[in-house]
């Protein structure tokens, strides 16, 4: 059994640079059996990159997926309108949901698309659509046994459980600890789990003042769960829209302090959960884990690289992101993609509180991508990201220090 995300980000998409390693799409879930099965959990906008990956990977050949929705807030169903399978005939399409039933789950699925929400109503569609009402009694999808539980998160939420191929994976997102036969039931349905996916929205700080109520968990309860119920791999899901890259890494590393088989859910991450061994892991090529802090400090910084020919280039750029090892800046689209970069930039004292100091070094890029946050032209400007010569450690990790000390 294969699972890969699709969508990761809670209440709201954000697309945006500060959290690009782990995703701004809201939750989707695929898990594909061994006999090729394909099984989606929830429709947040992630399910648009499914949709246009799942016509690149068949063709012209027709999609037959069985559908299951958590519930029924936007973040879960914004993506229905922007599948593009769902427009193609002779695909076949099996909605499923505790939450609905019959016709009641048609209309709320249908309904975001009628007038004036969405220029087409879902009659556009060309593809086949049934839609299916379930209790909390197991059913079996092409063999694989699927069951739920109700959660404790406004309007109602479900946990889906599926067994199949030897292992067992289990979304529980959208659910506040707090509920005792809510909390009780949660335990008892994801025991001995090889894989959970658990709402960590928020700290366990968060939980105890100002988003007491709002229907969502932390890391702390993830662990604690997966502590008393033997769960083999814990993942970190449906962060917040406020929660950036690096404040996702501190709370992953915080629960692996406790808990060691924990990640953060990431578009692109993949798994395989294979009989008697612990889920590998493939993780997105966006998603590095840092083992260094990084620090968001923007200063003048002057860039110099030889040309192919011996010339040299000369560009003023600025400073984003810097930690002990690397940093990240802006330049010109010319900028060399594996040659070194000659660094110049002065650290005021302000953060220095030593007067102004000069730092050289030479960095070697690492990442390019577009921006229009470079002074001059915007459609000329890249941010770059660098990782120093192991020969110029003390020069931006004197960088990085300093940054510390000014947070």
């Amino acid at each position: 059994m294969r699972i890969k995300f699709w969508g990761v980000r809670g209440s709201t998409p954000t697309p945006e640079r500060r959290n690009s390693r782990y995703g701004g799409n809201t939750p989707c879930v695929e898990v594909r059996l061994a006999n090729g099965t394909l099984i989606i959990f929830d429709c947040g906008t992630g399910l648009r990159a499914l949709g246009n990956s799942l016509l690149r990977e068949l063709g012209q050949q027709p999609i037959h997926a069985y559908l299951f929705l958590t519930h029924f807030h936007w973040d879960h169903i914004q993506g229905i309108p922007f599948f593009a399978p769902f427009y193609q005939s002779g695909n076949v399409f099996l909605f499923h949901s505790v939450m609905r039933k019959g016709a009641d789950l048609q209309a709320a699925i249908e309904d975001q698309m009628a007038s004036p929400y969405f220029p087409v109503g879902m009659d556009a569609m060309a593809s086949t659509r049934h839609f299916f009402d379930l209790d909390e009694a197991p059913i079996n999808v092409n063999g694989a046994i699927i069951s739920s539980v109700p959660l404790n998160h406004p309007q109602g939420c479900v946990a889906y459980r599926v067994s199949a191929d030897g292992g067992t994976f289990v979304l529980a997102t959208d659910t506040e600890p707090g509920s005792q036969p809510h909390d009780e039931a949660l335990r008892s349905f994801v025991r001995d789990a090889d894989v959970m996916v658990y709402d960590a929205q928020f700290t366990p700080e968060q939980l105890r003042g100002e988003k007491k109520g709002w229907g969502h968990s932390s890391w702390l309860e993830g662990v604690n769960i997966s502590s008393e119920c033997g769960v083999k791999q814990l993942i970190l899901f449906h962060h917040d829209p406020n929660s950036e890259d690096a404040f996702v890494d501190g709370l992953v590393q915080r629960a692996q302090q406790t808990f060691p088989n924990v990640i953060g859910a990431a578009e692109g991450l993949e798994m395989e959960v294979t009989e008697g061994a612990h889920p590998r892991n493939r993780p997105p090529a966006s998603l590095e884990r840092r083992g260094e802090r990084r620090y968001h400090v923007e200063l003048p910084v002057k860039l110099a690289w030889k040309s192919p020919d011996g010339g040299i280039f000369q560009y003023e750029g600025t400073s984003k992101d810097i930690s002990a090892s690397g940093i990240q800046i802006t330049a010109p689209l010319d900028a060399p993609e594996n040659g070194p970069l000659e660094v110049e930039m002065i650290l005021p004292d302000e953060i220095t509180h030593q007067g102004d100091v000069a730092v050289h070094f030479t960095a070697m890029p690492l990442r390019r991508e577009f921006t229009n946050e470079a002074a001059g032209d915007p459609s000329r400007a890249l941010r770059i990201s660098a990782r120093r010569s192991p020969q110029e450690e003390k020069s931006v990790g004197k960088v990085a220090a300093f940054a510390s000390r000014k947070k």
